[in-house]
């Protein structure tokens, strides 16, 4: 795949922050980010992603999307979730979510099937589960007990990019980030509670579980759970990525989001 798309749409739906990339021809992607990530970190996949009709939004309380609140619950991000779907298209959508993305992706896909072609989950984290453990969003949540829920924002940060990413990050994109501390608690503690679980076999839809080879062993350990129990998935490695391969395998992204669209729209793929 080569060359870049152009145009793109910023609309507000609901307080949410909406970006539609340069409308294509092809089935309407929607892609949900993570826990301290925002819609901007996968334009780079998006432009590249030609032919399909790509949707990117802010989940509540990140970036453009900061003055709207917080979204608290597992069910107040799917109905979040389900606005955005229901505002791209009148179709069923491709969702393609990225960690706590995934997880809410998987949730709308159980909660509205008939809106869902197939879905793309990338690591999803799964607190759940006995073995699962993220030392960053557990040392997080202590701090955000104790302190304000900035300097849980800077830890967390620091453990997912690295010290040195976010030390050359210019002062008013450190605030930017910190202010972001209780929208990553909320975060943190609706991915535990009970209503966060789904059970991989009620999925109902075609499923791509993407995992890079060099992301925690709790990840690709999931990525394996998950496409036991699945019905209908396959698996999508990326070597020599980690967790964020968005940012640092744009185009493997890319190659991620295609083949969870050909499993949703056989058609497309010829």
């Amino acid at each position: 795949m080569s060359g870049a798309r152009s145009g793109e749409e910023l609309s507000f739906v609901d307080g949410l922050a909406v970006t539609r990339l340069g409308a294509g021809n092809g089935p309407t992607v929607v892609v949900v980010h993570g826990t301290m990530d925002r819609s901007a970190a996968f334009r780079r996949s998006a432009r590249r992603a030609e032919g399909l009709d790509m949707v990117l939004y802010d989940r509540r309380g990140y970036s453009k999307s900061t003055g709207s609140g917080l979204s608290p619950d597992v069910a107040s991000q799917v109905a979040d979730l389900s606005r955005v779907l229901r505002w791209a298209s009148n179709r069923p959508v491709v969702l393609v979510g990225h960690s706590l993305g995934a997880l809410l992706s998987a949730h709308l896909a159980m909660a509205e099937p008939d809106r869902v072609r197939a879905v793309g989950l990338w690591e999803p984290p799964l607190p759940w589960v006995e073995w699962y453990r993220s030392s960053a969003g557990e040392r997080a949540l202590r701090l955000g007990r104790t302190t304000d829920g900035s300097a849980a924002a800077e830890y967390f940060l620091r453990a997912v990019v690295g010290d040195r990413i976010w030390e050359r990050m210019p002062p008013d994109m450190q605030n930017e980030r910190l202010a972001e501390g209780p929208t990553l608690l909320a975060d943190l503690d609706l991915c535990r509670r009970p209503e966060a679980r789904f059970e991989p076999v009620d999925l109902g839809c075609p499923a791509v579980v993407g995992w890079g080879s060099e992301s925690p062993w709790r990840f690709r350990r999931s990525a394996a759970m998950l496409l036991d129990e699945m019905a209908d998935a396959e698996g999508f490695e990326v070597e020599g990525a980690g967790h964020g391969v968005h940012l640092t395998h744009p185009r493997e992204f890319v190659r991620f989001i295609e083949a969870t669209v050909d499993r949703g729209v056989p058609s497309h793929a010829a």
